[in-house]
């Protein structure tokens, strides 16, 4: 890549077929030098480069198979889908008004979804392009997604620059949520000085293992729990120890993932450190290192989560123009395991 790597994607969570050769095991990495290129995860070998969007800002592989793929742009305000096995274009989706800053197919595959700098959520039809409902959250740019919410699965939360997030219902069309992540000081002097307060949410998740739990991270460093099932109730607040301490630099929470059987969240920040935390005590677990500068994006896969949490495998976009892959024992980094 010749300009920023902005966003990656694995599909090896994805219902692959037992014939590698129609499904083979792939990672997606888009830039801002407008190239999708496509690698096997486990060789680093490049397969294929697919053209696009000018500024890809997130990809998104298909729930089933893992061979169509989603790309976003932050610059046009379209959505490309792509067929990998074939290396064709099968649909672009217009209609956003402004920049699309995070998207995901939902949860059973049916539609594509976006979310946009221009405040709304829309739902697409994949095989016609058409836009089959926009959800309107108020005037505030929208910058992240997370999908699989609630008991039937159907929950989407996006999070927004002023601070909230909004759990979406794809299937009855409401707005079911507001969470506040951010509250602005009440001794605010003007509208000046409160937009230049760290507000925005930038990473919002549903935990597979109780999906009326969600999580927010912010440009404020701070990573907050939250149970949809009591009325959006705050259940914890993430900080690192040296949060509280004025003179230190804040590291913004850039993406976020839940592991998939146990109350774990892994966060990408800022600073390019990764960090596993603990959803019910609030504690950091463990750092990960290795990226020089803010980590743009992160996707992930889980081996054997069930076996005292498995491995997490990490892949991770960065400004220091790479994309790196991290093995996390989860085992070694919880408590009981290191008495």
């Amino acid at each position: 890549h010749t300009d920023s790597v902005a966003c990656t994607a694995l599909n090896l969570d994805c219902n692959l077929t037992e014939d590698t050769t129609k499904t083979p095991p792939l990672a997606a990495v888009g830039g801002y030098d407008g190239a999708i290129v496509i690698y096997n995860p486990y060789t680093g070998e490049k397969l294929q480069v697919l053209e696009g969007p000018s500024d890809v800002e997130w990809l998104c592989f298909h729930p089933k198979g893992g061979s169509v793929l989603l790309a976003g742009s932050v610059a046009d305000g379209t959505v490309w889908m792509y067929h990998i096995p074939m290396k064709k274009c099968m649909q672009v989706f217009v209609g956003h008004q402004s920049g699309v800053t995070a998207g995901s197919f939902s949860a059973d595959g049916k539609w594509a979804l976006s979310a946009s700098q221009d405040g709304t959520l829309r739902v697409w039809a994949p095989r016609t392009g058409n836009c089959r409902h926009t959800f309107k959250t108020g005037e505030a740019g929208l910058t992240c997604l997370a999908i699989g919410g609630g008991s039937d699965g159907q929950l989407v939360l996006v999070g927004a620059e002023d601070g909230a997030a909004h759990a979406c219902h794809v299937g009855t069309k409401k707005i079911v949520a507001t969470l506040r992540h951010f509250e602005p000081p009440n001794n605010q002097a003007n509208d000046d000085e409160e937009m230049e307060l760290p507000m925005s949410v930038e990473a919002v998740g549903f935990s597979p293992a109780n999906p009326n739990w969600c999580a927010t991270g912010g440009v404020d460093g701070v990573l907050k729990i939250w149970d949809l099932s009591h009325d959006g109730q705050c259940r914890q607040v993430c900080k690192r120890p040296e949060e509280g301490n004025a003179t230190a630099r804040k590291a913004g929470i850039t993406r976020l993932r839940w592991h998939a059987a146990l109350p774990l969240v892994l966060t990408a920040s800022t600073d390019g450190v990764l960090r596993l935390w603990d959803a019910r005590s609030g504690a950091m677990l463990k750092e990960i290192t290795g990226h020089s500068d803010v980590i743009n994006d992160m996707d992930v896969a889980f081996l054997q989560p069930e076996n005292n949490g498995g491995t997490i495998i990490a892949a991770t976009a960065s400004d220091d123009k790479s994309a790196r892959i991290f093995e996390i024992d989860v085992a070694a980094a919880l408590p009981s395991q290191q008495q």
